[in-house]
């Protein structure tokens, strides 16, 4: 047996390597949940806890009034409605969009392939920045409208790449079949090729709930009637217009004034119910988006 190796009880070998790699994991780990679980815990800890700093990974007297506030009035159903319509608007047309870009360059009878990859790869490294971006959106009336979150950023350049090296790998023998047929290359598109990119389509359309979710920056530029706004809106509302007050009003102030309640029991509330939710289902997904990434790659 070699220097820095452990034999177990079935015969398997453990390395050195492996009971460092594990340990620095669990490090990375530690460090990575527990400022989630710290805001968890501080969001049901009472002011006096709060205040004296004496809440690291378990609330101390537990104090649920910050969740009354947010679940009870603040906009947030609301705000969840909005945040699911733009996301599954933006993942319909991020797929769709992508995808027949993607199905044109993958032909090589197509003439202008050369030309668009050109053109598509230019904008990879150089974009028009927001300004301009603002203006288009503007210009166009689509400001407090859902595709002024949708349009700016409907395709990815890298995404097209990935789709367009997994249709090649598609035999070209179904495609000719389809044209002896008669089909056109809208109906190969829908009827054949669709089908058999459901992982591809299920791993980026994902991606573009999750991005979207997430999506800060454009709602704050785009957005500003508030029965339109999403939920990062609205824990911005609630972080920085004072601590809260603003949103809720005299319930806030009366239990703030009492001692019942800490600015960041409201705070960390509104963090939790924005993140909550992404992170109980993308678990669930993570298997998807390698797989979908995985095919993507192989299939080019």
């Amino acid at each position: 047996m070699r220097s820095g190796e452990k034999k177990t009880g079935r015969g398997r070998r453990i390395h050195l390597f492996d009971v460092v790699l594990a340990a620095a994991m669990g490090g990375l780990c530690i460090i990575f949940i527990y400022p989630f679980v710290n805001i968890i815990a501080i969001s049901l800890s009472s002011n006096v806890m709060i205040g004296s700093g004496r809440v690291t990974w378990f609330p101390r007297e537990l104090n649920p009034a910050g969740y009354r506030l947010v679940f009870g009035k603040a906009p947030i159903y609301l705000a969840y409605l909005n945040t699911l319509k733009y996301c599954l608007l933006f993942a319909l047309v991020n797929v769709l969009a992508t995808a027949m870009i993607a199905y044109a360059l993958a032909q090589n009878e197509f003439a202008c392939r050369k030309g668009i990859t050109v053109i598509l790869l230019i904008t990879m490294f150089f974009s028009g920045g927001t300004v301009p971006t603002y203006l288009v959106v503007s210009n166009l009336k689509l400001m407090d409208t859902a595709w002024a979150l949708v349009l700016p950023t409907a395709v990815s350049v890298y995404n097209v790449f990935v789709y367009r090296a997994f249709f090649k790998g598609i035999t070209g023998e179904l495609r000719e079949a389809a044209r002896i047929d008669g089909a056109g290359e809208y109906r190969i598109l829908f009827r054949i090729i669709f089908p058999l990119s459901k992982p591809l389509f299920a791993t980026f359309g994902l991606f573009a709930v999750v991005g979207m979710w997430n999506n800060y920056m454009e709602p704050l530029l785009y957005i500003r009637d508030a029965q339109k706004q999403p939920i990062q809106m609205v824990l911005r509302n609630i972080i920085f217009q004072a601590g809260g007050g603003v949103t809720f009003g005299s319930d806030y102030y009366a239990m703030a004034d009492s001692g019942m309640l800490n600015p960041k029991n409201v705070q960390y509330a509104a963090i939790v119910a924005a993140t909550l939710p992404i992170m109980i289902f993308y678990p669930f997904l993570q298997k998807y988006f390698v797989q979908g990434v995985q095919v993507g790659a192989v299939k080019g």
